[in-house]
């Protein structure tokens, strides 16, 4: 027996190390699927959760006001305007930054403010006599713009999409789309190739007249598609733009790989920064719902504003030229339709108390429009803390109709118990009008009273008659009376059991005094 003892005390330590080290294992994986998990939840790190499709424009309205002012058209609703573009007349947008390389094709990272919003979600149109301003979006991209570039690969240049632009997975965005957008040559920037590395353009694009020259040596070679839930801005192509910068600046034009992270903050930061080969996105979610609960703030009405597509200062025979050459160049499909058509505008919802949500609210001073979603359907309603949700109000509006229909059906019973306690507390006050002194009762008087109560308690074959034809029994007009008797109220036609001292009486017609005194009491 002793002989085992050594063996099982190494055969029980060596089981316990087994189970030690098993643990520590567990515990070391568990940590690490922890830090994963929280690196998983930080802000640097891509969050693809049910809260990127919570975003709504309210985010645009509240952050974009202190940089700018919002305006009202009557074709694209609220647009906004940035304050530089007030203050600088030959201001335009994507030229106060510089276009990066990514794995979702060329990313505008922009150097203002409030370039998180205007240059990754909506469109830009230029307005006469107010400038460019931008209409919000639903989508996330790279950027929103047609690219153009010279066959000698000497320029580059881009033209902000304009709202009617509304993107399809199915269709996206090709070389037609300068045709059948119109954009024309004033809506291009363009710079050379040597300045694509520069952390700026707004310097060094080319004069504007310049553009017409340089529209007829460039091609359209925009692509913006969507896959694998991605949108991509492929435009020029990246090896052949490295290689050009490469090779005249010395410069590399880096490649990043886009690191998404939805921020849902109300006050949270929106940036876009480079960390190693990774480019760092905190932004709003990417898909966003075109509804908000409160109306910015207008500044000024436009009315149906004229906008300038790119023609402006072109000969009218030039013009001809260019869209000629564009529909060569690059034909429009025929499954888009003829036209573009205006997007749909934004619904504002806000809730007032004990009133329903409205579709839209109209702007100031503008006219009240009701503006339908995708499909003609409304958008739902966001429901504010305190007030009470169409849903809600609808189920109240049900029950009180069915508690309506309940009271009609039982109408006749709870009219019957009330006609019941009406003749209990009118009896004691008739009692009270008689003399102190008791005197005996005429036989004609008893028949007098049996007669009235008769009629106070009717029988149920002569009242069902009554529910048949008059679903509201009127009040009998031709009622016995003794001479002498204090007139009673009318009672009502109503079922009730009948009263085991009562006998069945006649209708008998009344003098004409008894019948005004009916009606007087009537009206009381």
């Amino acid at each position: 027996m002793n002989k085992y003892v050594p063996s099982l005390v190494y055969a029980a330590a060596a089981l316990t190390l087994t189970t030690f080290a098993s643990s520590a294992d567990r515990s070391s994986r568990n940590n690490r699927n922890h830090y994963v998990a929280y690196q998983q939840e930080d802000a640097n790190s891509i969050v693809e959760t049910e809260s990127d499709s919570e975003g709504t424009y309210d985010v645009f309205y509240d952050r974009l006001a202190p940089e700018g002012r919002w305006f009202y058209d009557d074709d694209y609703g609220y647009v906004w305007q940035p304050n530089v573009a007030e203050s600088t007349s030959n201001w335009r947008p994507y030229t106060d930054g510089h276009w990066v390389w990514t794995d979702r094709g060329w990313l505008w990272d922009s150097n203002e403010d409030f370039g998180w919003a205007t240059y990754h979600y909506g469109r830009w149109v230029m307005v006469a006599g107010v400038g460019w301003v931008w209409i919000p979006g639903d989508q996330w991209a790279p950027a929103w713009v047609s690219w153009r570039q010279t066959d000698d690969d000497d320029y580059v240049g881009w033209a902000p999409l304009p709202p009617e632009a509304t993107f399809s997975v199915n269709v996206g965005f090709h070389p037609w789309c300068d045709n059948y957008y119109d954009i024309g040559p004033a809506a291009f920037a363009f710079i050379r190739i040597v300045d694509f590395g520069r952390p700026s353009y707004r310097e060094f694009c080319a004069p504007p007249q310049q553009n017409l020259v340089l529209i007829n040596r460039t091609t359209d070679v925009t692509k913006i598609a969507y896959n694998n839930n991605v949108i991509y801005n492929n435009g020029p192509q990246y090896q052949r733009v490295s290689q050009l910068v490469q090779q005249r600046t010395g410069q590399q034009i880096p490649a990043y790989r886009v690191n998404y992270a939805a921020q849902t903050r109300p006050n949270g930061a929106f940036k876009t920064a480079a960390q190693g080969k990774q480019l760092n996105v905190i932004a709003p979610p990417q898909r966003l719902r075109p509804i908000a609960t409160v109306q910015p703030q207008v500044a000024k009405q436009l009315g149906k504003a004229q906008v300038e597509r790119g023609w402006q200062n072109v000969p009218q025979g030039q013009a001809q030229q260019i869209r000629h050459q564009f529909a060569q160049q690059a034909p429009v499909p025929q499954t888009l339709p003829p036209k573009p058509v205006l997007p749909n505008k934004p619904q504002i919802q806000a809730l007032t108390k004990g009133q329903p949500p409205k579709a839209e609210t109209p702007a100031p001073g503008g006219s009240a429009k009701v503006q339908q979603g995708v499909n003609g359907k409304l958008q739902p309603f966001i429901e504010k803390p305190g007030n009470k949700g169409i849903t809600e109000q609808q189920k109240l509006e049900q029950q009180k109709l069915e508690a309506q229909k309940a009271q009609k059906e039982n109408g006749q019973i709870r009219q019957a118990e009330n006609v019941k306690s009406v003749a209990h507390e009118e009896s004691p006050k008739g009692k009270k009008e008689v003399p102190k002194k008791e005197q005996p009762i005429p036989p004609q008087a008893k028949a007098n009273q049996h007669a009235q109560y008769a009629v106070a308690h009717p029988q149920p074959q002569y009242h069902a008659q009554q529910q048949v034809h008059q679903p509201h029994p009127p009040s009998p007009s031709h009622v016995a009376q003794a001479p002498h008797a204090q007139p009673h109220p009318p009672p009502q036609h109503v079922a009730q059991a009948p009263h085991p001292h009562a006998q069945p009486q006649p209708h008998r017609a009344t003098s004409n005094n008894g019948q005004k005194q009916n009606n007087g009491h009537r009206k009381g």
